[in-house]
């Protein structure tokens, strides 16, 4: 694979995480699925499209579970205010929800943004290691 490849290859595995999260709406895991499927596809081509496509789906499982862990902790209080709210006569369980989808909507806009500083490094040719990402596929 020549070096233009590569780098428009690394720039897709990218972005492909933030197309399927925001476009496909495949839910939470969607972002995963898209990037290991491409990532499998074109990871024997070339160690940059290899090390570049590990690293965006270290960062796409990363902001699944996160997003995972915002959804249950959100339906786990919301009941428990609801319940509350039950006891007492206040309507307290939507600001929680409110309060939930608001770090669900941010944990989306760092996808977006990481995804694309990711993506432009990649057409530059230069490696991209996001802040934060566990690193489960090595």
């Amino acid at each position: 694979m020549n070096q233009r490849d590569e780098r428009t290859w690394a720039t897709i595995l990218h972005l492909a995480g933030i197309i399927a999260f925001i476009f496909l709406k495949w839910g939470w895991a969607g972002n995963v699925v898209l990037v290991l499927i491409l990532w499998l596809i074109k990871r024997n081509d070339s160690t940059f499209v290899e090390q570049q496509g590990k690293e965006a789906l270290n960062f796409q499982i990363t902001i699944s579970l996160l997003a995972l862990v915002f959804i249950i902790i959100g339906f786990v209080t919301t009941g428990i205010l609801m319940l509350g709210s039950s006891m007492i006569g206040f309507p307290t369980a939507g600001f929680n929800v409110v309060g939930w989808m608001g770090l669900y909507g941010l944990l989306g806009l760092a996808n977006i943004i990481f995804s694309i500083i990711a993506a432009v490094s990649a057409s530059k040719g230069e490696n991209y290691r996001y802040p934060f990402a566990i690193r489960l596929v090595r």
